[in-house]
């Protein structure tokens, strides 16, 4: 239950802070009013209608619902910490949804800013000198592989209706797996191999497992994962688009 705690919280952070208007309510506030006032089932209807009504009548606060959540989560509530993401996260995806739409292209703009990003750190090691600690972390992701093509593409629910709520999944140009969401600014994962088509991500804050469906040429046709906040298993809905880089770059960190 922690660990999927620290999940959850890891993407409702990596979801950028949206500028506060004073005459709006603060999500977090109105749902910790409702809780305490009647209780979750009441609470999550109050938000159900709210989220249908009057949406734009609430400023979503992402640091202030996840320290909610974790506030209910160390005092042992784990009913109320739940229901505080349940509540929140129509009014986090609508928001992200709107931010995205400011774009026509805001999927591949997210991708390369990402890529630059990881070029410039890695720009950043090349002029000084190595450490230990950046071997040890390159070779915490084991050997390379030759045959992850077959795994690239863009996963999801067939039926999700936000078209940027999926993962995507591409190969470093260094021959590793490499998986990030559409969705928000947060960096992509770096997996390792575990098996032929078990992969695995591991930080202070989460811990992914991936494990891949494959038709009988061997490419991936569905994704096993134990992300608490997406459907699984996801399906190969279609290829990286054509626009995106072939590769991406890893830095050593």
């Amino acid at each position: 239950m922690k660990q999927i705690f620290r999940i959850t919280i890891l993407i409702i952070l990596s979801v950028p802070i949206f500028l506060i208007a004073q005459d709006k309510v603060l999500l977090s506030e109105a749902i910790q009013k409702e809780l305490n006032a009647e209780g979750v089932e009441g609470a999550k209807k109050y938000f159900d209608e709210q989220f249908e009504t009057n949406k734009n009548s609430y400023e979503v606060d992402m640091k202030g619902i996840s320290e909610l959540s974790s506030i209910y989560a160390n005092g042992g509530e784990i009913e109320l910490s739940g229901a505080v993401m349940d509540i929140a996260m129509p009014f986090i995806q609508d928001a992200m949804s709107n931010q995205m739409s400011q774009s026509s292209n805001e999927d591949a703009r997210k991708l390369a800013e990402m890529q630059q990003s990881e070029k410039e750190s890695q720009t950043q090691k090349n002029n000084g000198k190595s450490t230990s600690k950046e071997i040890s972390t390159t070779n915490d992701l084991g050997e390379p592989r030759k045959d992850l093509e077959r795994f690239t593409g863009l996963y999801g629910d067939p039926n999700e209706k936000d078209t940027n709520r999926k993962l995507w999944v591409m190969i470093s140009c260094d021959d590793y797996l490499v998986v990030g969401a559409l969705w928000g600014d947060a960096s992509p994962w770096w997996m390792k191999s575990k098996s032929d088509e078990v992969f695995t991500y591991s930080d202070s804050f989460t811990s992914l497992k991936i494990e891949f469906v494959t038709d009988a040429s061997g490419k991936a046709i569905k994704m096993n994962h134990d992300l608490s906040y997406l459907k699984t298993p996801l399906e190969r809905l279609e290829p990286i688009p054509d626009d995106w880089d072939p590769c991406l770059e890893r830095s050593k960190r």
